[in-house]
């Protein structure tokens, strides 16, 4: 009885030891948003940091989580941010900076490089560019990268321009500032208020042969009129270089951040408020750098397909926590049981003291009544006895005790006192011999 205890109370350590395992590792495994989610863009008024808006409201109505927009000088600035720490997601050009140590969630859309510049200036190709004041870019934004290989295509970036560290809309407040290089999404609402102006027009490049030598760049065509019409603004197609805006975070991004981040991206709305934005299918068939596992997965055409498979991976998600409930479960049971067991067990102990009281009881009135002859005494002590046993069999009702040899032996001693009393009373009761005489 005892070592069955002792294994009892065993297992019971060792079930509790593994149920407060299994739920600590499912703790602290499990998938989790973070408390707030913050989105690196670039400065107020580009289009990173309206796509950074827009992705902003729908992750908050999407996953209850607040989400921050941190303005930025640009991509190189979101970079640091990100491998700090300091931002969970974060739009970035592509070829602006290192990739390593960031993942690629998703293309977002084109960054098309565009050379503005100034109609007063008299500049019509990038040669004129020379011994002018060129915005390149605030330090720190993959627009500055870019400007400086697209002038050190044409041999301009060795001293021949004059170089600002400023964004393009500095054109607007510095007279002197001949022209700026822009490197943003095609729709760009300040570029366009500035080139609708009038006081400004676009350069063409030799856009092939830059694609050629620089990673990251394709050749592209400005269409004609695209920020206006009556006048056509610009009024003419202007050929150029694109690049890719993308949308990144560290490897460690919490696999239902990026699946919120990425239906967010490609929801209808938002394509209709950024008509450039990528879709689904022209997303997957990027192919300039590896895509996050999990965004690889979300962009699949198969996801979803595969039942199954998804079905089984949730349940190996969710092994620890199950395990931890079936021992949970065993834990409580097997405490319910321990607990009743020692109820019973005390049952068993107070009644079986009640049984020793009663057999006492019993003995008292056995040696009272070998020095009592009067019938009504005796009829006394009968009547005790009979009391002492119908209690016993109506308080004492523990199924081990009515096997138990104690409760034998006290009803059977309860039997042999009453019939020696019985056998007394008849006695007493009987004719003397002399009553019994009569007659000569």
């Amino acid at each position: 009885m005892l070592r069955s205890t002792a294994v009892r109370r065993g297992l019971g350590w060792a079930m509790g030891l593994v149920l407060v395992v299994s739920l600590a590792t499912w703790w602290t495994t499990r998938e989790r948003l973070p408390e707030r989610i913050r989105i690196a863009t670039a400065l107020p008024g580009g289009q990173y940091h309206r796509l950074g808006g827009l992705l902003a409201q729908r992750l908050e109505a999407a996953t209850g989580r607040p989400v921050e927009l941190m303005p930025t000088a640009g991509s190189v600035e979101n970079r640091e941010l990100l491998l700090r720490g300091d931002a969970e997601l974060a739009i970035f050009q592509a070829g602006a900076a290192s990739l390593g140590g960031l993942a690629v969630l998703s293309p977002a859309h084109p960054d098309v490089v565009q050379v503005v510049v100034r109609k007063s200036a008299g500049i019509h190709e990038m040669a004129g560019l020379a011994g002018r004041r060129v915005a390149i870019g605030p330090r720190g934004s993959g627009m500055r990268r870019s400007s400086l290989e697209l002038l050190g295509h044409y041999r301009l970036s060795g001293g021949e321009v004059e170089l600002v560290d400023a964004y393009f809309l500095e054109l607007e407040k510095d007279p002197g500032l001949d022209a700026a290089v822009i490197v943003t999404g095609l729709l760009n609402d300040d570029l366009g208020r500035l080139l609708r102006s009038g006081d400004y027009d676009l350069l063409p490049i030799d856009a092939e042969a830059f694609a050629v030598r620089h990673a990251f760049y394709s050749a592209v065509t400005i269409p004609r009129g695209v920020h206006a019409e009556r006048p056509a603004v610009p009024g003419r197609d202007v050929r150029t270089v694109a690049t890719t805006a993308l949308l990144v975070a560290t490897p460690e991004v919490s696999p239902l951040l990026v699946d919120a981040a990425l239906d967010a991206l490609h929801e209808a709305s938002l394509r209709e408020a950024l008509p450039t934005i990528y879709t689904r299918t022209q997303a997957r068939a990027w192919s300039d750098a590896p895509l996050h596992p999990e965004a690889a997965d979300h962009l699949s055409p198969y996801r979803g397909l595969d039942t199954v498979a998804s079905f089984m991976e949730s349940l190996a998600a969710a092994k620890e926590l199950l395990f931890a409930l079936a021992a949970g479960l065993y834990l409580a049971v097997t405490r319910w049981r321990s607990l009743k067991e020692n109820e019973r067990r005390r049952e068993l102990e107070e009644q079986k003291e009640r049984l020793d009281a009663y057999v006492e009881s019993t003995l008292e009135i056995e040696r009272a009544q070998m020095t009592v002859s009067d019938a009504r005494r005796l009829r006394g002590c009968l009547d005790e006895v009979t009391r002492l046993k119908i209690e016993a069999l109506t308080e004492l009702s523990h199924e081990d005790l009515r096997g138990d040899r104690m409760f034998l032996i006290f009803l059977t001693q309860c039997a042999s006192l009453t019939a020696k009393i019985q056998a007394k009373l008849s006695a007493a009761s009987a004719p003397t011999g002399e009553d019994g005489a009569g007659g000569p």
